[in-house]
C-alpha cells in the first residue's frame, strides 16, 4: 500500500511524523522533501505518486492554504474516488474546497499520535493495518505498553480473519506483558476470545484462556 503526504514545506516536520507512523502500519509513503532526488523532474514524480497512491494524507494548516502546490494536490486526488483521503489539521484549519465534505482530526501540540491514523486506515484497509498492529503489540515491553498497543485493536476484533486472530492469540500467549497486564487480562483478551475463540486452534485457545484466568504461563 502506498501513501502520499501532502503538506506545506513549512510543516515538513509533521510530514516526517506521519511517514513514520504510516511505516509502522505497513505503508510506503511519498514525502517530497525526503524522497525527491536533487536532479529529479519533481512535477512528473509528484503526479506519478498521486496517480499510484492508495492513501492521501493532507496536513492542513494556514501554510497549506497559502502553498502553491498543496491545494492542487488535493484537487487532483479528489478525482480518484478509490483513494482514502485523510485530512489532519495542524493549527485548526478545516477541510476546504473539494475536501470540505471530509472531517479532519486535530494533531495534538505534542505531535502526531498513531491513533489519529489507525481508525480510518484500519476501516478501509484492515488486511494491511491489523497485522501491523498485532506486530506492534507483540513488541510490548511493559504492562502499560501492552495495554496501550492492544487498546486500538479491540474494536476490530470481530473483523479479524482467522489467520489474524491466530497471530494475535500466539502473540498474547508468548508475551507475558500482554496476558498479565491488568486491562488485557480482564477486558481486552476476554473480548478477543468472545469474538474469535471459535476461529482459534483449540490448543491455542486453551492456552490463552488459561493465562487469562490464572495469570500464569500455560505449560
Amino acid at each position: 500500500m502506498n501513501a502520499f503526504i501532502s503538506y506545506s514545506h513549512t510543516d515538513r516536520q509533521y510530514g516526517a511524523q506521519v511517514k513514520k507512523v504510516l511505516a509502522e502500519l505497513g505503508f510506503e509513503s511519498f514525502l517530497a522533501y525526503e524522497d525527491l532526488e536533487v536532479s529529479e523532474e519533481w512535477q512528473a514524480r509528484i503526479l506519478s505518486e498521486l496517480r499510484r497512491c492508495d492513501v492521501f494524507v493532507a496536513l492542513l494548516s494556514q501554510h497549506f492554504l497559502a502553498s502553491r502546490w498543496a491545494p492542487q494536490e488535493a484537487g487532483f486526488i479528489i478525482s480518484r474516488s478509490e483513494v482514502l483521503v485523510t485530512p489532519l489539521s495542524i493549527d485548526g484549519t478545516t477541510p476546504f474546497g473539494f475536501l470540505s465534505h471530509l472531517q479532519s482530526r486535530r494533531i495534538p501540540d505534542a505531535g502526531l499520535t498513531r491513533e489519529l491514523l489507525i481508525e480510518p486506515l484500519a476501516a478501509k484497509m484492515p488486511r494491511t493495518v491489523l497485522p501491523a498492529l498485532v506486530r506492534i503489540a507483540g513488541a510490548a515491553k511493559s504492562f502499560r505498553d501492552a495495554e496501550a498497543q492492544m487498546a486500538p485493536l479491540v474494536r476490530f476484533f470481530p473483523n479479524f480473519t482467522a489467520q489474524e486472530a491466530e497471530a494475535l492469540a500466539k502473540t498474547a500467549i508468548t508475551n507475558a506483558q500482554i496476558w498479565s497486564a491488568a486491562l488485557c487480562r480482564t477486558d481486552y483478551l476476554p473480548k478477543f476470545i468472545h469474538a474469535q475463540g471459535a476461529n482459534l486452534d483449540p490448543i491455542i485457545l486453551r492456552a490463552l484462556q488459561y493465562e487469562v484466568e490464572h495469570d500464569e504461563p500455560y505449560l
